[in-house]
This record gives structure tokens, C-alpha cells and sequence, in this order.
């Protein structure tokens, strides 16, 4: 079954438990009044007050707890707005059937709000930093994991490294997680979270790191393989390193990933320098 469906399905049952909760809390109260009534009706002694305890105090009043807990967790499940997440999951479900056009105005991923739009065919970003370091200890922070980890995520996230096979066709798995409290972060695999997948495609020692990645993200607009190119010029007694970005997803603002880009560079001349 699809994620879209079964989004769907867990709130029609949600509505169903709510629904059921509603009228378990009024047969309930109904037999508890009836109940209490039965105790009352020889003695006027009994006022309002004491025929509500004595309906509480019934081994009824038990189903119209459970009722009222039925009836709001239901409820809410059923009508609590869609996430971004969900919207995102339908969007794919709909552009995957056959005639069916999915408009460009639907919401999409964090990247794309502050009125960026979306880029059409592929793109390249890039960005550059000379950093007071040799080209073979810069060429280590690429390859060491507890090295990397630690330059690798811009400002704002941190990463976690479950995967690192540095050679050229091995693979690796890093998590993003942002760490800010802006609400205008929207991640490409959950809320608050970037899953990339990788490759190692060459390893030139003291040269160059090339790698291909991609998003695991149910977002088409982060679909495809990005390749990344890591070069270390010398300069001096100082190292050029720039990065460059073919093939990026439609979904990454130019802006925002040439900004990433920029503050992962400043972490790692301050991690080597």
C-alpha cells in the first residue's frame, strides 16, 4: 500500500474511533442517569447534586472515560491539518498516475520558500576558500569520518556519519539534523532531517574528492544524483579548495546551497587551521 493511502486509512479509522468514543460517552451517561434515577426515585432527600456523584461514582462512569479518550485522540487524529511530509507523499502518489498533472503551486520543501523557484534542467553551484593548510592534511578531513563530520554540516546542523567506505566506488550515509530553532527549516527526508547517500566515484590524495549523492527524500524535486567535486590547488604555503555542485536538484535554492556551501568551507579552515 502507498504512504498516501495509508495515510488516509489510519484517518478513517482514527474518525471511526472517535465517532465510536462520542456515542459510548452518551449511552454511558445515559445508563449512569438512568442508574442513578433508579436509586433516587423513592428518596426526595436525593437533590441534583447528590444524583450527579452517585452517577459518577457508577461502574459506568468507566466506559464514558474511555469514551471521551476514544472520542478526542480519534478526533484529532482524523482532522488534524496535513503535514508538509503527508502533502509531499500525495504529491508523488498523484504525479505518478497516468493524466494526472500535479501543479507547480503545491507546497514543496524548506529550500524552495523565501520565494525561490524552482530551477529548470541541471544546474551547477560552486564555492571557494583559500585555507592556511597543505593540500594533504586538507586531503585527510575528507577521508577521516570523525574528522569530517565535524566540517562537513553548515551552520545551524549536525551531522552523523552511518556509513564511510573512503575508496573510489565505496559508499557512505551521513544525517543531517538541524540543530536551529527557526521554523522556516523544512528538511528534504523528515521536519527537521537530510538523509544523503553516497558514492565515492575518485580519490586523488592531496588533489581531489569526487563523489555522487542523492536525497533520500520523497520529494521529486530533490530526485536525481548530485555530483560533487572537491579541489585542492596549492597556493603558496596556503591551499585553494573549491567545491563544485553539477547536476542539483531542482528542489535546492541556488541561493540558500551556495550560503551551505560557503559555511562548510569557514568550518573547515577553522577545523585544519
Amino acid at each position: 500500500m502507498k504512504k498516501s493511502s495509508l495515510s488516509f486509512a489510519l484517518r478513517g479509522i482514527s474518525l471511526l474511533l472517535g465517532i465510536v468514543g462520542i456515542l459510548l460517552v452518551l449511552r454511558s451517561t445515559e445508563l449512569g442517569l438512568a442508574q442513578a434515577d433508579s436509586l433516587t426515585s423513592s428518596q426526595d432527600e436525593y437533590g441534583s447534586g447528590t444524583r450527579f456523584w452517585l452517577v459518577q461514582q457508577s461502574g459506568i462512569a468507566a466506559y464514558r472515560t474511555l469514551g471521551a479518550i476514544l472520542a478526542g485522540v480519534g478526533l484529532f487524529q482524523a482532522l488534524r491539518p496535513l503535514s508538509r511530509l503527508e502533502m509531499q507523499r500525495i504529491t508523488v502518489a498523484a504525479e505518478q498516475e497516468p493524466g494526472v498533472h500535479v501543479a507547480d503551486s503545491l507546497p514543496t520543501s524548506g529550500f524552495e520558500q523565501g520565494g525561490a523557484s524552482r530551477v529548470q534542467g541541471p544546474r551547477t553551484d560552486t564555492a571557494s576558500r583559500t585555507i592556511q593548510a597543505s593540500p594533504q592534511k586538507l586531503y585527510w578531513a575528507f577521508v577521516d569520518p570523525d574528522v569530517l563530520v565535524r566540517w562537513l554540516p553548515p551552520e545551524g546542523m549536525r551531522g552523523k556519519i552511518e556509513r564511510f567506505e573512503p575508496q573510489a566506488g565505496g559508499a557512505y550515509r551521513m544525517v543531517l539534523t538541524h540543530e536551529g530553532t527557526s521554523g522556516s527549516f523544512e528538511g528534504k527526508s523528515s521536519p527537521d532531517r537530510d538523509i544523503v547517500e553516497g558514492r565515492f566515484l575518485e580519490l586523488v590524495p592531496g588533489e581531489k574528492v569526487v563523489q555522487a549523492v542523492a536525497f533520500d527524500s520523497p520529494d521529486p524535486s530533490f530526485a536525481g544524483e548530485m555530483r560533487i567535486i572537491w579541489k585542492l590547488e596549492p597556493d603558496g604555503d596556503r591551499t585553494k579548495v573549491t567545491v563544485v555542485c553539477e547536476q542539483v536538484p531542482a528542489g535546492i535554492a541556488k541561493k540558500e546551497h551556495e550560503q551551505a556551501l560557503a559555511s562548510t568551507l569557514r568550518n573547515l579552515d577553522r577545523i585544519v587551521s
